[in-house]
């Protein structure tokens, strides 16, 4: 890292995320004075949030976080700073995409609440507003019907339904985690995928085959974070933000391997009917899917990836 400076921005983590901050003040560890922003020296008494204890004989930096009241401020070490580059970017980006997951369920899970809550009150209603609610219902009802979903189909092998469960008991019952980064890769099973199904097809099938199994590399990554962690699992995906295993040139195909591309696949056909596809593209997008599942049948041994067990100090953390 470059040396920092009073005055120079930089990324901070605070508690799981990662802010835009600017350093106020800095404080070398050999130097008994304060350097402030204006490059002048203060005293350390001066400084009412300076724990002299705390960093004796360690460099440190009074940051204030943009946007943030300035009682946030406060002395950190070097290992809370990252440089503004696009690596420590997409880092960011990813830990507000998984934050985001986690408040948007929450919010649903009260919603819920309170919406059975007024049901179970039975709230009362005139007759003009249940005319008028009636009106509306049709109205949206129409439209849900207009907007219904089509129902995909996926021919899904009996041995990868059994991996899935077992996958599940692992790690929500047994407080397990797949060992990563995993030693067949979702990338590294995809390309193999590709090398054996296209021996089998014509050059017109291979760049449909090559299109498709791209687009499944991107959905996975955008959609690992969102859709296919088991919260217990959330803990493991910001450590390895946060150790440089997942960054913008080794994205999470590259890290993660068969139990989550399961995972993926088998939501398809939910995802997959919200789209505005066609039904020829859905055919030949479900039927190049269930190709690779034959494939992956027949290499579960190959693929599978080892289960380990947590810390006490990971598994207090990701219950919490």
């Amino acid at each position: 890292m470059v040396d920092l400076k009073p005055n120079q921005m930089v990324y901070a983590y605070h508690g799981p995320l990662i802010y835009e901050a600017k350093i106020l003040k800095t404080k070398s560890a050999k130097d008994s004075f304060v350097l402030n922003s204006d490059l002048q020296q203060e005293s350390l008494e001066s400084n009412h949030k300076f724990n002299a204890k705390k960093w004796d004989n360690v460099t440190c930096y009074f940051l204030h976080y943009q946007g943030w009241n300035s009682k946030w401020d406060e002395w950190v070490g070097i290992d809370r700073i990252l440089e503004i580059n696009d690596e420590n970017k997409f880092k960011k980006q990813e830990l507000e995409q998984l934050t985001k997951r986690k408040r948007v369920k929450r919010e649903s899970s009260v919603g819920a609440t309170d919406s059975s809550s007024k049901n179970a009150h039975g709230n009362k209603k005139s007759k003009s507003n249940s005319a008028g609610s009636s009106s509306t219902n049709n109205s949206s009802s129409q439209s849900k019907a207009a907007k219904k979903a089509i129902t995909v189909n996926l021919s899904f092998p009996p041995a990868l339904k059994y991996l899935l469960v077992n996958d599940w008991q692992y790690i929500t019952k047994d407080k397990k985690l797949v060992d990563l980064p995993s030693q067949h890769s979702v990338s590294d099973i995809l390309q193999d995928y590709k090398i054996w199904r296209s021996k089998n097809l014509q050059a017109h099938q291979v760049s449909i085959l090559i299109e498709i199994l791209q687009g499944l590399e991107v959905y996975f990554d955008k959609s690992l974070s969102l859709l296919l962690l088991y919260k217990y699992e959330n803990l493991q995906y910001l450590d390895l933000l946060k150790n440089n295993t997942i960054t913008q040139d080794q994205s999470q195909v590259h890290v993660y391997g068969l139990e989550h591309l399961l995972r993926l696949l088998v939501s398809l056909p939910g995802l997959i009917s919200q789209t505005t596809m066609d039904a020829l593209s859905i055919n030949v997008l479900i039927s190049e899917v269930e190709e690779l599942l034959k494939f992956l049948k027949n290499r579960i041994d190959a693929y599978q990836n080892e289960y380990v067990y947590t810390s006490p100090q990971y598994d207090s953390l990701a219950r919490s």
